[in-house]
């Protein structure tokens, strides 16, 4: 469960319906990972003068323990982006794909380490049995 969830606006008007889009994207994040302490979502609209059509920016930072993930989809050539939701989507799947990275490194090195050798062996208790 995400304790910390701030969305800012910038250059653009407060939206609900695009607050509550994020929402949900953070509630599908939420079952590939439940140690995301805290996330600060930033939608804004660059001007960009020589642009054609309003693109818009989403950042993404999220801290999970012992990562801080950072996500800055600034795309001033994808027209695509010029729909605030995709922008959204394309965002959280780059936050979701590097999450899932960290994941696949964490099992990695979990199974890649040796397990604790026993202290005894089965020959020693056995010697230590027979006076």
């Amino acid at each position: 469960m995400v304790s910390d969830t701030k969305v800012v606006f910038r250059g653009i008007d407060h939206s609900q319906a695009v607050a509550d889009a994020v929402q949900k994207r953070l509630d599908k994040l939420e079952r590939y990972s439940d140690e995301i302490q805290s996330l600060r979502v930033t939608l804004e609209s660059p001007h960009n003068h020589h642009h054609k059509g309003k693109v818009f920016h989403v950042g993404v930072e999220a801290i999970i323990p012992n990562h801080d993930i950072l996500v800055n989809n600034d795309q001033h050539d994808n027209h695509s982006h010029e729909d605030i939701y995709i922008a959204i989507r394309d965002a959280f799947n780059a936050l979701e794909r590097q999450i899932k990275s960290i994941y696949a490194k964490r099992r990695h090195q979990d199974r890649s380490r040796p397990k604790p050798l026993e202290t005894m062996t089965v020959a020693d208790e056995a010697a230590s049995e027979t006076p």
